[in-house]
């Protein structure tokens, strides 16, 4: 069950969620001066506060699949054509002192379905790949694909943009067992630095003599991770990988060393800054 990312209880997020950016107990002066320059009755700026405010402050406490459910609950307010948009600006009526507005707003929001529904149009955009990523089937799903389903041993080819590769090595070229000093993981992103002998069966034909590289060089970077496990005691050392296409994202096994395997669930696989000698 998904946690409300401060407190110890089960993530149910409110529409008053995504307008607490206007209000507040203590506004800073600076923060009411720059609101106070937009009219949430005029449609256009009310595209600038969906997308300045509601949508590009981020609260980095929350994860992708908060912003999920966040739409989520957003999206069922909308699709609900009794609902009324009016009660999500008034203040809770058990407050003792009422929130304060941006000094020179009008006292009330006319029309506030039509705020909504820009809302929810904004957030399907401009959190798309959140959205998508939340969506990825778990991890579990993953390990269940039948083994006839899982990638090949041409991976290289399948991932995202491959063009540096191809454009140094060819099709013909493809390494099986490469080494990794190890994975590096900054937050839901993992880099691998890569390199290898290319076998000389491999090699493109007109790569007669020693002219032609033998050996690669290159990162592969995982993004936009939803679900990783790591096992193992090495994490350095000859790696072999899975690449199953999901479509959209991504299952990747990585067999590394002597006993370390890494899973994950990620919205994208590319290689970068390729050599080759």
């Amino acid at each position: 069950m998904l946690r409300h990312p401060l407190l110890d209880q089960p993530y149910q997020p409110t529409l008053q969620a995504w307008i607490a950016c206007f209000t507040g107990y203590h506004m800073p002066e600076a923060l009411d001066a720059e609101l106070s320059r937009y009219d949430p009755n005029d449609p256009d700026d009310r595209e600038q506060l969906i997308r300045r405010f509601c949508l590009a402050r981020e609260d980095l406490r929350e994860n992708f699949r908060h912003r999920q459910q966040r739409v989520l609950a957003l999206q069922a307010a909308v699709a609900d054509t009794h609902y009324d948009f009016d009660k999500v600006w008034e203040p809770p009526e058990d407050d003792y002192e009422d929130p304060q507005w941006p000094s020179r707003w009008p006292e009330r929001v006319i029309d506030s379905r039509d705020f909504f529904q820009r809302l929810l149009r904004a957030a399907r955009e401009l959190w798309h790949d959140d959205l998508v990523r939340a969506d990825l089937p778990s991890l579990k799903q993953c390990q269940e694909i039948a083994e006839r389903d899982h990638g090949s041993r041409d991976w290289l080819f399948s991932v995202d943009n491959p063009e540096a590769w191809k454009a140094l090595f060819g099709l013909a070229a493809t390494p099986y067992e490469l080494d990794t000093p190890g994975p590096q993981l900054h937050g839901e992103r993992l880099h691998l630095a890569l390199s290898g002998e290319l076998p000389r069966q491999l090699l493109p034909a007109s790569w007669n003599s020693p002219q032609g590289p033998g050996h690669c060089r290159f990162m592969l970077d995982i993004q936009g991770i939803s679900e990783l496990t790591m096992s193992g005691t090495r994490f350095d050392g000859p790696m072999r990988t899975q690449l199953t296409r999901l479509n959209p994202g991504y299952y990747v096994r990585l067999k590394i060393g002597f006993d370390c395997v890494i899973e994950c669930v990620a919205l994208s696989v590319s290689i970068a800054d390729v050599e080759g000698r």
